[in-house]
C-alpha cells in the first residue's frame, strides 16, 4: 500500500466574521488505493485540536474532478468556489468532519454518469470510507452531494444502503435534459429516493431558479424524507445553474450547513432557513 500523502495546513478564513464563525482547520491530503486499482485523492478537514468521528463525504457540482493534488508544499483543486467546498468549515466542529472526494484519477477525463451509477463507484467510496475508520477513527460515514454531485450521493445511498449513516442530497439533479445539458444527470429522471434504505435528508432553496433542480420537482417527489427549505440570499450573481447564485445558497452557507449538521447530529429538522428574500 502507497504511503498516505499527509500535509498539515492551519486555514484561517479572510474576514473577521468568518474567523469568528470558524475556527483553524487542520486538513490533510490522503491517497487512498482502491481495491481494483488506480488511486482516489481526498481532503480531510477537521478542527483544530479535535478528533470527530462523523465524516461526511462531500461531492461537489458539475464536473466534479477536482484534481487534488499536492503542489508547492500545499494542497491543491479545482472547485473552490463550489458552495460544498467553500462552505464546508460550517459543517465542521468536534463531532463532524469533512472529506472532499475526488474522482478517482482514471476517472479526471470524465467522470461522467456512467462511473457514478456504477457499482465500481460504490467500492471506490466504500474503500474511502475504510480508510476513514481505519486512520481517522471514523464511527459513521455520510454522503453529501449538491447539484451535479447527487447522482453520486444518490447512487450512492441505494447502492451503499446501510452500510452509510445517511444522504444528504442539496440543489438536487431532478429534471436533468433541460437547460441545454442534456449529456449529464440523465438517470435522475426517474430514480426513487423512497427506495432507499438509508436515511436521507434533501437541502433545496426555495429560489433556485436552475431548470435541472427545480425546488417544486423536490417537493413532489421526495415521499417522507425531510427537506429543509432555504430562503433568502446575499450578493447572488452568475449563472442560474452555478456557484454563487441561489443555486449555490450564496449568502446562506453557513445557516444551510449548520442546519445539515443538526440533523446529523440530532435528527432535527429546520423546516426553513433564512429570511425571505423580500426581507433581504
Amino acid at each position: 500500500m502507497r504511503a498516505t500523502t499527509a500535509l498539515l495546513v492551519a486555514l484561517l478564513t479572510g474576514t473577521a466574521a468568518q474567523a469568528q464563525d470558524s475556527p483553524a482547520l487542520d486538513e490533510r491530503l490522503v491517497t487512498v488505493p482502491l481495491s481494483r486499482g488506480s488511486e482516489l485523492n481526498v481532503v480531510v478537514s477537521r478542527q483544530a485540536g479535535t478528533e470527530p468521528t462523523v465524516a461526511v463525504l462531500l461531492f461537489p457540482g458539475y464536473p466534479g474532478v477536482m484534481r487534488i493534488r499536492e503542489e508547492n508544499g500545499g494542497i491543491a483543486y479545482e472547485l473552490k468556489g463550489n458552495f460544498l467546498i467553500r462552505a464546508r468549515r460550517h459543517l465542521i466542529n468536534d463531532r463532524i468532519f469533512t472529506v472532499m472526494v475526488d474522482c478517482p484519477k482514471d476517472q479526471w477525463r470524465n467522470c461522467d454518469d456512467r462511473y457514478r451509477t456504477s457499482d465500481q463507484h460504490a467500492q471506490d467510496v466504500a474503500d474511502v470510507a475504510n480508510r476513514l475508520r481505519q486512520d481517522f477513527k471514523a464511527q459513521s460515514v455520510y454522503v453529501m452531494g449538491t447539484s451535479y454531485g447527487t447522482v453520486s450521493s444518490s447512487f450512492l445511498a441505494q447502492k451503499m444502503g446501510p452500510a452509510l449513516n445517511g444522504a444528504i442530497h442539496t440543489a438536487t439533479f431532478t429534471d436533468p435534459g433541460t437547460g441545454g445539458r442534456k449529456a449529464h444527470g440523465l438517470p435522475m429522471w426517474d430514480f426513487d429516493w423512497k427506495a432507499t434504505k438509508t436515511d436521507q435528508l434533501f437541502v433545496h432553496h426555495k429560489d433556485d431558479d436552475c431548470p435541472l433542480t427545480r425546488y417544486g420537482s423536490v417537493v413532489s417527489r421526495k415521499g417522507a424524507i425531510p427537506l429543509i427549505t432555504v430562503q433568502g440570499s446575499q450578493n447572488a450573481r452568475g449563472d442560474a445553474c452555478e456557484a454563487y447564485s441561489t443555486h449555490g445558497f450564496a449568502g446562506r452557507e453557513a445557516a444551510t450547513m449548520h442546519a445539515v449538521a443538526d440533523w446529523i447530529s440530532t435528527r432535527k429538522v429546520a423546516e426553513l432557513v433564512g429570511e425571505p428574500a423580500a426581507q433581504e
